[in-house]
């Protein structure tokens, strides 16, 4: 009988330690036991798994985020292991965790599949045995290398327990981009945004923009609504959304002197007709509807350019610097997991190796579609092949290399309570999107009657 979502995550636990118990010891030792390829932390140099037997592998991912450089690495890895392993991309659709949670209450998921941290899901299947604990592998591989990835990036992938529990596949600091239509300023006489710009400096030249009564345009684009965009505001006017900004928060400070400013900044100026409305997006950026898109996605470039076509020239830099000298972002780093089901620990152990690699990761990167935001590694952001992207500014990328090196760290609720009917997202969708739409504004009665609802949610019990 096929579970449903709900009754397998009650359940997989039990059912899971037993298979542990019963097979998962000997496929450890034999796993951590192969070589690795040279310069990829792959398995080794394509040799015929035991008796000749090819083993079957299957990796999701999103189906459009992902597709083609995930495909692209899949390939490789299959020529790599040519004999020994063969590896199938399963992309799953917009709607990406709905299909996965069902295949996995079926037993019908793939062999690894991707998983946020910046929606907890990295770990709520960590907490809910449905990933499995690499440390063992990790400390055995000689080949493997966890310092590959930054420290932050290592801390969040010890969220829970601190184990680990995945490897980053993409990652970047988020919300910390501007982009602009470089034609629409030079036509009106104003000076492109350099690294010195202020959030000042970006109002009072957004100001010279302004179309009054025009509803179609704004001068200002940016972003809203979910926590780590939130996250990212705040952090403009030197404030956090947790205690402690980073890592595991145990106290809400939304209703801090430097949240309210920040939420209220963003409030003034969408009423001001400064900002757009929180709905638009790369297609309204494309459409000439906003000359400055603040506070987004670096890995959002091919989005973009995808949208805007050869109808005017754009780039992109970091963000102008808020009242403290504060940039903001948020430090969203995506993970890559094995499935505690999996039939072949061992053999997933590689391909998940091989996913999360120097080379798999620039492919994410140089996709034509989807997301380009790269693997989250030390050898990879500032890859040469990322550099030269002929499809973008050199100074553009220039400052997608800095973005590893961005000091904005992650911050979670030390409960995991974020993105469940009921949890911290719900609460915000309540009052921001009412702040945004002009309907409620953000005096400090109403950020401290937020902050109350949103401390009630972390002071319950971890998932």
């Amino acid at each position: 009988m096929t579970l449903q979502v709900d009754e397998f995550f009650g359940t997989v636990g039990a059912r899971l330690s037993r298979r542990r118990i019963l097979g998962g010891a000997a496929g450890l030792s034999a796993g951590l036991l192969a070589a690795c390829a040279p310069g990829q932390g792959g398995g080794g140099e394509g040799a015929p798994a035991a008796g000749g037997k090819v083993v079957e592998l299957r990796a999701h991912a999103r189906a459009g985020a992902e597709k083609d450089g995930y495909q692209k690495s899949i390939d490789a890895f299959n020529q790599q292991f040519s004999g020994k392993y063969k590896a199938v991309y399963e992309g799953l659709g917009a709607d990406y965790y709905t299909p996965l949670e069902t295949n996995l209450a079926g037993g019908t998921a793939g062999d690894i599949h991707y998983a946020h941290t910046s929606n907890m899901k990295y770990q709520e299947y960590a907490v809910k045995s449905v990933a499995l604990a690499l440390d063992p592998y990790i400390s055995k591989d000689k080949n493997f290398k966890l310092d590959a990835w930054p420290a932050r990036a290592q801390e969040a992938m010890k969220a829970v327990d601190s184990k680990v529990f995945g490897l980053p596949i993409r990652g970047q600091v988020a919300w910390l981009f501007l982009y602009w239509n470089r034609d629409m300023l030079n036509k009106n006489g104003i000076p492109e945004p350099t690294p010195d710009w202020t959030l000042d400096t970006m109002l009072q030249h957004a100001r010279r923009l302004a179309q009054p009564g025009n509803s179609e345009f704004a001068p200002v684009g940016y972003s809203w609504g979910g926590f780590e965009q939130a996250v990212a505001n705040v952090r403009r006017f030197g404030g956090e959304f947790f205690e402690p900004g980073n890592g595991a928060g145990k106290k809400c400070v939304m209703d801090s002197a430097q949240s309210v400013q920040a939420i209220k900044w963003f409030y003034d100026n969408i009423k001001a007709g400064l900002f757009a409305p929180r709905t638009w997006g790369a297609t309204d950026f494309a459409q000439g509807k906003m000359a400055f898109y603040f506070g987004r996605l670096a890995g959002e470039r091919g989005t973009v350019a995808n949208a805007v076509q050869n109808q005017f020239e754009w780039t992109f830099d970091v963000v102008p610097k808020g009242p403290t000298g504060r940039r903001g972002g948020f430090l969203s780093v995506d993970m890559s997991q094995v499935n505690t089901g999996t039939k072949d620990k061992d053999a997933a152990w590689e391909l998940l190796k091989w996913m999360t690699n120097r080379d798999s990761g620039v492919n994410l990167a140089l996709q034509p579609e989807g997301s380009l935001t790269p693997g989250f590694r030390k050898d990879v952001y500032c890859d040469d092949r990322l550099l030269n992207d002929p499809r973008f500014p050199k100074s553009a990328m220039k400052a997608n290399c800095d973005n590893i090196e961005q000091p904005d760290g992650y911050s979670f609720p030390h409960n995991f309570r974020l993105t469940q009917p009921g949890a911290i997202q719900a609460v915000l969708n309540k009052y921001l999107n009412d702040i945004a739409d002009q309907k409620q504004e953000p005096t400090p009665a109403i950020m401290k009657q937020m902050t109350g609802e949103i401390q009630q949610i972390l002071d319950q019990p971890r998932l």
